[in-house]
This record gives structure tokens, sequence and C-alpha cells, in this order.
């Protein structure tokens, strides 16, 4: 069975929403999905997934240093032509996901564009967004 894995760091808990919905989405359309928190991660998560998703926080203009950091870590895995994506929520600005998708395409991957991005806290409407992203995962993971 094809995997995901969503890796995410969240400082209100809005991006863990994300996830949650992301991964609800990706099971229903048929995916394995391993969901995790950055601290809990490593390189071997996503090295066994056929795609990942990687969520953050925008914060002052920036994204979480965690994520980052984790991102970084991956140069040395194997992600060429994986399917991947990067979301988040933001306050102000949203930059995180942004800055995320442009590395994930600096490793060869086949990038979802745009990164989803929800302001504050993902109502209905959002949630419902996160949902289509977890299908759209699912479809271009099968091709």
């Amino acid at each position: 069975m094809a995997k995901l894995a969503i890796i995410y760091g969240t400082g209100f808990g809005n991006t863990g929403i994300m996830a949650k919905a992301i991964e609800e989405g990706a099971k229903n359309a048929g995916l394995e999905v391993m969901t995790k928190r950055v601290e809990e991660a490593t390189p071997t998560d996503v090295e066994r997934a056929d795609a990942i998703a990687i969520g953050l926080a925008t914060y002052k203009g920036a994204g979480m240093p965690s994520v980052f950091k984790y991102v970084e870590s991956l140069k040395s895995v194997p992600l060429k032509n994986k399917v991947g994506t990067a979301f988040g929520s933001y306050g102000w600005s949203g930059e995180g996901p942004i800055v995320i998708t442009h590395m994930l395409k600096d490793y060869g991957m086949n990038v979802i564009e745009p990164s989803l991005r929800i302001k504050r806290t993902p109502e209905a409407d959002g949630i419902e967004e996160c949902r289509k992203l977890g299908k759209k995962i699912a479809e271009m993971v099968r091709g």
C-alpha cells in the first residue's frame, strides 16, 4: 500500500488540526498514513514513504526553526520523484510553507503547489481543503 508521511510542527495547535484533516483525506483515498510531530520524526520516516507533507506554523514572518532543521536533514534522503507538499497555519503572512515548498522542489520532489495555508484556526471550509489535499496526494501517488 502506498504511504504518506505527515511531519508537522505546531505552535497553538492549528497546524496540527490541518495535519489530522490531511491524514483523514489521504486515508479515505486509500493511503497508509503515518503522522508525527517534528520532534518525534526522523529522516527514515520519509525515506520509507511515497509522499510527504510537511506542516509548520508561520510566526514573526518565518517558519518554525525545528521544521526547517528537519527538512534540511532530508538532503541525504532519496526524495527525487516522490510527491511532496507543505501546509500550515499563520497569523499575518504565511511564508513558512512557501519556503518549505521551495526546499522540497530543490530535492527533486513532485511538489503540489501552491502550499496550503490557512489563517489562524481552520474552520469547516479549511478542514475540507485539508481533506481535499490528502485526497490529491493519494491521486498523485497512484499516478
